[in-house]
């Protein structure tokens, strides 16, 4: 028989569970509060940051109860900072990457495969071709953001004023350069110090000049005759820029009327509107001048492996909501670049951003500056590292150039296989 529990007893029982259910509710998922951590290296970024901050507002509008922590981190650092937190098992809830590292990330175990939800999507039949680089092993593990071909940005005065034409081809532009460069005017802009522009800007070089650093079947031919010239280019060009600098010294230089001209996707367009009075007007784009348009993929999104059930449902639909027509035209229009998805492009957006179109049609021509090697992607810090060191020989020694790709090319046999 059961006894009784006087009034008061059971009151006070009854207000006990109330609160131990309340702090239980208040620290998440228990009450259906969840909170996504999404850390990024385009929080302040000018380009990218408002459309990422209106997305989240109108997530979190349509999500009663989901939150979404969004952070900086600075780029340089940002994949090192991942790698050690995704090794701990301490991922974020919204993966946001640099493309080229999402195979390496995948093959870790580290990424959800999203194919059964991309499925009931139209995302892949409606995305650029270069979303293929999210592939791997059959399996489909992000989102592309952002495929592009690269963008020659140059400063139209300072040309003039050393009587040299806008470059069409490699050779031209080392000309060219060379006839800008003088006392604090540097004819051409480039990451001098080592870090992770470097990989992108000396392969810019490489399959610009048509050539590849390894062939069809994979076997690097970094010592090839192509590649060989393809980095003397590099080497001359870069005699013309500042030494010892990053990338966001080599912006501020540009856009203070320092440097003449420098390669970079269309992601730099936006960073124009902060030049220096007397400089902004001079400031131009054209296409590369190579006779093949380099190109890539920026960034991806993704879901890591792992989440509780609600985290994932959560997760997915911050992707779906990029992915959707209404927000890949809102992408188009507020960063000016082309947007993955296919008519992302509106005439508004041609309107306030006439260079569109030349990004559209760079990256419909554009040819991949990353490894299409399903085992070099995943192994591709290594690879960017054995690039990069290699490109500041070419900068900062005077070793010949073949003897430069000689070593290039036995540290990738020897640092990846043949």
């Amino acid at each position: 028989m059961l006894k009784k529990v006087p009034l008061a007893l059971g009151a006070a029982f009854a207000a006990s569970v109330l609160m131990l259910t309340s702090c239980s509710a208040s620290t998440g998922e228990a009450s259906g509060q969840i909170t996504l951590e999404f850390p990024t290296w385009q929080g302040e970024d000018p380009a990218f940051a408002p459309w990422w901050n209106e997305l989240i507002a109108a997530y979190e509008e349509e999500h009663d109860g989901v939150s979404i922590d969004f952070y900086q981190v600075p780029f340089n650092s940002y994949v090192d900072q991942m790698t050690t937190r995704f090794s701990a098992s301490d991922y974020p809830d919204i993966v946001q990457l640099p493309a080229r590292n999402a195979s390496e990330f995948a093959s870790r175990g580290w990424l959800e495969p999203l194919d059964d939800r991309l499925a009931d999507t139209d995302i892949v039949e409606s995305w650029t071709p270069l979303q293929e680089e999210m592939a791997l092993e059959g399996k489909t593990y992000g989102v592309l953001l952002l495929g592009y071909g690269y963008t020659m940005y140059y400063n139209q005065g300072l040309l003039d004023d050393a009587g040299v034409k806008v470059p069409t081809t490699a050779d031209e532009l080392v000309e060219a350069a060379r006839a800008v460069t003088d006392g604090e005017v540097y004819g051409f802009g480039a990451t001098t110090q080592q870090g992770p522009d470097n990989y992108t800007e000396l392969m810019s070089f490489i399959v610009g000049n048509g050539t590849t650093l390894a062939d069809e079947d994979g076997n690097f031919q970094a010592d090839s005759p192509s590649v060989v010239e393809a980095l003397q280019q590099y080497r001359d060009a870069l005699s013309n820029a500042p030494a010892g600098i990053q990338s966001q010294q080599r912006n501020e230089l540009f856009l203070s009327g320092k440097i003449a001209m420098l390669l970079d996707g269309p992601f730099f367009l936006p960073e124009l509107d902060s030049a220096a009075a007397g400089v902004k007007e001079n400031l131009k784009v054209t296409a590369p001048p190579f006779g093949a348009v380099p190109g890539g993929v920026s960034n991806s999104i993704h879901m890591p492996a792992g989440l509780d059930d609600a985290k994932e449902e959560a997760v997915w639909d911050f992707i779906e909501l990029a992915a959707s027509p209404e927000w890949q035209e809102r992408y188009a229009t507020l960063t000016a670049v082309p947007a993955p998805r296919e008519g992302s492009v509106t005439a508004e957006a041609l309107t306030q951003h006439p260079q569109l179109e030349l990004f559209q049609t760079l990256v419909e021509d554009a040819h991949t500056i990353y490894p299409t090697d399903p085992e070099q992607r995943k192994s591709f810090s290594r690879l960017s590292e054995i690039v990069s060191q290699a490109a500041i020989k070419l900068i900062s020694s005077d070793k010949p150039t073949s003897e430069v790709a000689a070593e290039l090319q036995q540290d990738l046999e020897s640092g990846l296989g043949s």
